[in-house]
């Protein structure tokens, strides 16, 4: 018998829809969450958001390009970084759970007042908690 508990479990269903897409979102590359937040718009959901950057990344689309939605999420980021710094919690306590991980981001992102809409909120706390590869992508491009 294993000394670890191998049984898949679901999340819970009273969970925030926005806190399992970002759980998911914590997955991506740097690349994807960059455009997410430069093709995020007003009234834009997350989840369609991330279908136009798939579609982005496989060349379907005409009205934008891959190189102009990650060039718009740089300078997003840029523009929103300094507040979310100021906004971030000092020597707060840092989770391994992805679910209190994900709800900090938000709580840092929704404190600093960066965030016109729900996607942009979504892609923001992503990007914030991946910051360090986010700083690097966006330092390259």
């Amino acid at each position: 018998m294993s000394e670890y508990d191998t049984v898949f479990s679901l999340p819970s269903v009273d969970e925030d829809p926005d806190t399992e897409l970002g759980v998911l979102l914590m997955g991506l590359g740097p690349e994807r969450l960059l455009a997410g937040l430069g093709v995020a718009g007003p009234d834009s959901d997350p989840a369609a958001t991330m279908l136009v950057v798939d579609q982005l990344r496989h060349g379907v689309r005409q009205d934008i390009t891959l190189d102009a939605a990650l060039s718009a999420g740089g300078e997003r980021w840029r523009s929103a970084r300094p507040r979310l710094t100021a906004a971030a919690p000092a020597n707060g306590f840092r989770s391994a759970a992805l679910r209190r991980l994900w709800t900090d981001s938000v709580d840092t992102v929704t404190a600093a007042g960066v965030a016109a809409d729900r996607a942009e909120l979504v892609f923001l706390a992503a990007c914030w908690l991946r910051r360090d590869e986010i700083d690097k992508a966006v330092r390259q491009s």
